[in-house]
């Protein structure tokens, strides 16, 4: 299964590739998954028509949210990193952690974002 990081939706639905085809082709085998965080800042700078078009992607997908177990996480990798020269921001550490707990694979174009180890990340 797939998680996408922001980018990756904010890039598949301006229908820039290999990003658009990779999110219809997961949608069709039914390996996507959305995060609610994702889909959040997604929202932020979206135009309403792209807005229904995610809500109606979200309709057929599976959308995890932030529930206690990921908000630990999240928070310990925020501390790991939060006195490194890399630190990380909260949400995607929520992301990650997300993807680390139900066994995603994160997708993303900003891997240095995700430094953990223990997540597996895809960079298309």
């Amino acid at each position: 299964m797939f998680i996408p990081d922001t980018n990756i939706l904010i890039y598949a639905f301006a229908g820039k590739e290999p990003f658009a085809s990779l999110l219809v082709g997961w949608a069709k085998k039914k390996t996507l998954a959305l995060s609610v965080i994702a889909i959040s800042e997604f929202m932020v700078g979206a135009t309403d028509e792209e807005i229904d078009r995610l809500k109606a992607l979200a309709e057929t997908v599976k959308v995890y949210k932030v529930d206690y177990e990921i908000s630990i996480l999240a928070a310990k990798y925020r501390r790991d990193f939060f006195r490194k020269k890399k630190k990380v921001f909260l949400l995607d550490c929520m992301l990650a952690a997300t993807a680390k707990i139900h066994n995603l694979t994160l997708v993303t174009v900003n891997k240095s974002d995700f430094p953990m180890k223990d997540i597996k990340i895809l960079e298309p």
